[in-house]
């Protein structure tokens, strides 16, 4: 397992995430990537703002609702297992319940139990996993939790993460979420694929990976990875 101990230092984070100067952002969003090493890449940009307290937005595009899972889950287990006795909270923002949500929650309460803290960790609520200190929200649009449980946070203060966010309304996502995402520091991550949204408009993960992109062009700080090839993003656009 990760730990901070041998985490990248900010430095040669930022460094290494910075995308070539004069590149347009066309290209930047056509370079290769191996699939590994742009979920390494993306992993650490993450801890490293949450380390930092830095509150940076990140974006990553993924080939599949399963390769997501195993992003995520390795991150929310990272922060719980560091949180657990200073406290953090965390967030998980996703489209279906039982599509996206449901198998997120066993994916994460399995590398729990892995990870020798079966016993430790806590369900509250049926949409949430204490350990601790630490908290691991999850939220669906299709059935947000209306049920006050005593002594539930309430927002996120370490990470927030939107998974398969072409497919979260971007409407919902102003109204819902972002009033509840403001803390200080608050790291915040998309996850999508290149696929358009169901009505052919700019969805909420496209209009984060351009903004992302735009900005990589701009000052080379990188903002947005992917773990597909560039044939494969092409072919998925296409």
């Amino acid at each position: 397992m990760t730990t901070l101990a041998t985490r990248t230092p900010a430095s040669q984070t930022r460094e290494e995430s910075r995308a070539p100067l004069g590149a347009s952002p066309q290209a930047v969003m056509t370079r290769p990537a191996p699939s590994q090493a742009g979920a390494d890449e993306f992993s650490r940009a993450v801890i490293d703002s949450v380390v930092n307290r830095r509150g940076d937005t990140l974006s990553i595009t993924v080939r599949s609702e399963s390769e997501a899972i195993s992003i995520s889950s390795s991150l929310e287990l990272l922060l719980l297992t560091v949180g657990m006795g200073t406290g953090s909270v965390s967030a998980r923002v996703a489209p279906s319940f039982l599509g996206d949500t449901f198998p997120a929650m066993r994916a994460l309460t399995g590398a729990l139990d892995e990870a020798g803290l079966s016993g430790l960790w806590t369900g509250v609520g049926g949409r949430s996993i204490r350990l601790g200190e630490a908290w691991q929200m999850f939220i669906s649009v299709d059935a947000p939790s209306a049920r006050a449980i005593d002594g539930l946070p309430n927002r996120p203060d370490t990470l927030l993460e939107v998974v398969s966010a072409e497919r979260v309304p971007t409407n919902w996502f102003r109204s819902h979420v972002a009033p509840r995402s403001s803390a200080r520091g608050l790291t915040t991550v998309y996850y999508g694929s290149a696929s358009r949204s169901a009505n052919a408009g700019e969805s909420l993960f496209d209009r984060v990976r351009r903004s992302h992109l735009t900005k990589e062009w701009r000052d080379g700080v990188r903002r947005h990875f992917d773990t597909a090839t560039a044939a494969t993003e092409v072919a998925q656009a296409t």
